[in-house]
């Protein structure tokens, strides 16, 4: 009887050890949007016209020219060239869409609301020329939707 009152109190018992709790994975804060992704919001809402996705686009070029100033470096000369600049292949490095971004094809290419190429006509530095095939997505047909370089509508 005297060992028990001799033994420490507050000691964890061996056949009481205190329960173990599971670890959770630390909280991730998902990644904070870039300017680009917020331009594109709503990019490809059947509820909002076909033309706004291609000037949603027009406006995130404006914010890629008024970033990037150098031209013989990674020039654009169609699709593919304006979406490696816009992933971060540009003079700066600078990401202004991520790889994965819905805007893009399995093969890397800006895509319409109808999932055809966007193409992109190139007619000078900081000029460029959007074309969505349109809901045929037959591209030069009369369902297309052209924007300017100037960011006006233009008819097929």
């Amino acid at each position: 009887m005297l060992w028990l009152v001799l033994l420490p109190a507050e000691k964890p018992s061996l056949l009481n050890p205190p329960p173990v709790t599971p670890s959770q994975p630390a909280p991730t804060t998902p990644p904070k949007p870039t300017a680009a992704e917020n331009l594109l919001s709503g990019y490809g809402d059947p509820a909002t016209p076909p033309i706004e996705d291609l000037k949603k686009l027009h406006h995130v070029i404006g914010g890629y020219f008024s970033v990037i100033k150098e031209s013989s470096k990674n020039p654009i000369g169609g699709n593919a060239d304006l979406a490696a600049a816009l992933r971060g292949e540009n003079p700066n490095r600078t990401v202004f869409l991520p790889a994965n971004h819905r805007i893009f094809s399995a093969d890397g290419l800006l895509l319409d609301r109808w999932g055809s190429p966007v193409i992109v006509h190139p007619e000078g530095w900081r000029q460029l020329e959007l074309r969505s095939a349109g809901p045929d997505k037959v591209a030069y047909s009369g369902d297309d939707l052209i924007l300017s370089p100037t960011g006006l509508q233009k008819n097929p």
